[in-house]
């Protein structure tokens, strides 16, 4: 079976070798752009994070001086009611309601004094019933304490009142014997949701942290960690003299990565402030994504004049072969994707073939061979795709058949197969069931695995027809049978 002429060798190889050039230089050019965006990509990342890490800092600290400032406040409040409480009940409410003035209502729930047996002696509330408040932490902490401090408790919640509350306190001492505590109950959910106001994103979070690492208030699910130490022991439990830092961590509560700021007080507690990550870094990636679309755009533009200039010297290289060579009769006879015959050399060769018979009284055999499913493979893929089917399937077909045997391309996706000098039906349905099988195994284009098939009819000279249009005119509506029949199939 004939094939097309090749370019000669002087011609082909300077050509393919500027060729290869030009896509080399052109694929380096493109690797380095693109190498050099995602590397400014990963360096705006980067530098997102490192002024994230900077602001969380920034807030933990500014959200830690209100906080340190409202509870120097509160402090003082305790200090007065405390420094009366000897002169009686009158003194101490009127100064109880004095506090309470200097403050914010929203805050606190109460100013209240428990005496050194542990009862609650005294609420701003007004009178309340008998309630044992000795056994809380706060209480037996300053029992035990012998310097004046100010014990901030984890969130707990109140047995009277049902709420939850941090309880700022200090020691009522005479003469150095412990007498009691006086507290102001602060209401966990307004302070909660005062810092859920300083907060900027709606998944950022802020949070208050006691000196051993219990949680106070968080604006995230806060109810449901209250008291609890954290599951981490991060660096300000650690390091106590270290007085600000920061660490990246996803959070047990909803999962979300966050960067943490966090800072210490002069009381002990450590404000935390925590960025989503992922919004920190939406901007940075959407602007990749936009030099991405730019890129790609810029990339096809550029391929585009890469692959005009290959195809100019390819047409180039065309035109240097029909000066070279017996190329327009290729052209002619050959189809240019396969290699096979064309309808030209295919219409000669069977007008041979028959007249031989006729001498001979022997038969020529026609299959005629339309492929299934060739039309989504090359509407998915493209033409490009398509034509390596076309020539793989040309190949399998080559294979299948002897040298004095004609497999060519009608055009599209049909071919013909010519077998002269055949005696008896057997050898022809043999040869068009094999074309159905071997046609009907998956093809590998280029590490996609394609699956057709083929409809095949089957035409008789001379009982068919006794001209190369009536013969093939016969094959083709034996195939059309077999593909009205089911497809991967064949029919005579």
């Amino acid at each position: 079976m004939s094939r097309p002429v090749v370019q000669p060798p002087a011609i082909q190889w300077p050509l393919n070798a500027i060729r290869l050039a030009i896509v080399l230089v052109s694929l380096l050019a493109l690797a380095f752009g693109w190498g050099d965006m995602l590397r400014s990509a990963k360096e705006a990342e980067a530098a997102a994070v490192e002024h994230a890490r900077e602001e969380a800092r920034i807030r933990a600290r500014a959200v830690g001086e209100l906080v340190q400032a409202t509870l120097n406040g509160f402090d003082f409040a305790l200090r007065s009611v405390r420094a009366v409480v000897a002169d009686g009940p009158a003194a101490i409410e009127r100064h109880a309601q004095l506090a309470l003035r200097g403050v914010s209502t929203d805050f606190v729930l109460q100013v209240f004094i428990i005496d050194r047996e542990g009862y609650l002696s005294y609420s701003s509330l007004g009178p309340a019933p008998r309630n044992y408040l000795g056994d809380r932490d706060y209480f037996l902490r300053l029992a035990a304490a012998n310097d004046d401090i100010l014990v901030i408790s984890e969130p707990v919640l109140g047995r009277l009142t049902q709420r939850w509350s941090i309880q700022v306190a200090r020691a009522i001492r005479r003469e150095g014997a412990f007498e009691g505590v006086v507290s102001m109950a602060l209401s966990v959910d307004s302070w909660t949701t005062q810092l859920m106001r300083l907060g900027s994103g709606p998944r950022d979070t802020l949070s208050l942290i006691g000196r051993e690492g219990q949680l106070l208030l968080r604006t995230l699910h806060g109810t449901d960690y209250y008291g609890k130490q954290l599951r981490l022991q991060r660096p300000f439990v650690l390091e106590h003299d270290v007085p600000e830092g920061d660490y990246l961590s996803a959070s047990h509560a909803d999962g979300v990565t966050r960067i943490y700021g966090w800072s210490r007080l002069p009381s002990g507690l450590i404000t935390i402030s925590g960025l989503a990550l992922e919004d920190v870094l939406a901007p940075v990636r959407q602007a990749r994504e936009w030099a991405i679309v730019r890129g790609a755009l810029l990339s096809g533009v550029f391929l585009l004049v890469i692959a005009a200039l290959v195809v100019a010297l390819g047409r180039y290289g065309q035109a240097m072969r029909r000066l070279a060579s017996a190329e327009v009769w290729q052209r002619a006879n050959f189809d240019l994707v396969t290699g096979l015959p064309n309808r030209a050399l295919l219409l000669d060769r069977l007008q041979r073939m028959m007249l031989h018979a006729r001498r001979h009284d022997a038969q020529v055999v026609v299959l005629f061979i339309d492929l299934d499913l060739f039309k989504p493979v090359n509407d998915r893929f493209g033409h490009a795709f398509g034509d390596r089917l076309l020539v793989q399937v040309a190949r399998r077909l080559e294979q299948l058949f002897r040298s004095e045997d004609t497999v060519a391309r009608l055009g599209g996706d049909e071919f013909v197969v010519l077998m002269p000098a055949v005696k008896g039906r057997e050898i022809a349905e043999q040869a068009a069931q094999k074309i159905v099988e071997r046609l009907s195994e998956p093809f590998d284009i280029e590490g996609q695995a394609v699956d057709i098939s083929a409809s095949v009819g089957v035409a008789y000279f001379p009982q068919d027809g006794d001209s190369p249009a009536a013969l093939i005119a016969r094959a083709d509506a034996a195939m059309y049978r077999a593909k009205h029949g089911g497809r991967a199939t064949w029919r005579a």
